[in-house]
């Protein structure tokens, strides 16, 4: 059965911060429909050679070699509250299925457009 997931990632959950500090570090987050990702370089590095980035290596499993992206998966518990994202997401939420304990958890996957739909034009990107 596929559940509606609106009730839970309601418009306001979401808060960022922003500072008036100079920016520190040029980040990137590719949060994509199937797997998300992100990359960063200080930003003095980055003034002097801006493909000088780092990409960092996620856990994946053993058939996944290198993995720069993870899936784009949520695991929250019966109280909404965070539990796992990506490839841990997943892994948990099999363990919880194998031993039937997984009916009090939300396993939410490919969310992104859900997110695009309840943020609208609230969506936008910092750039310094």
């Amino acid at each position: 059965m596929i559940q509606s997931y609106d009730h839970i990632l309601q418009e306001d959950t979401f808060e960022m911060a922003v500072s008036s500090d100079p920016y520190s570090v040029v980040c990137a987050i590719d949060f994509g429909t199937a797997f998300s990702g992100y990359a960063y370089s200080p930003r003095v590095e980055y003034q002097y050679d801006p493909l000088k980035i780092t990409v960092p290596n996620w856990d994946a499993p053993p058939s996944v070699q290198i993995s720069y992206k993870i899936p784009t998966t949520l695991l929250l518990d019966k109280d909404k509250k965070f539990v796992a994202f990506g490839y841990k997401a997943e892994n948990k939420y099999a363990e919880l299925a194998d031993d039937e304990e997984n009916q009090d958890y939300f396993y939410i996957r490919r969310f992104k457009m859900m997110l695009y739909r309840i943020l609208g034009e609230k969506v936008f990107v910092i750039t310094s």
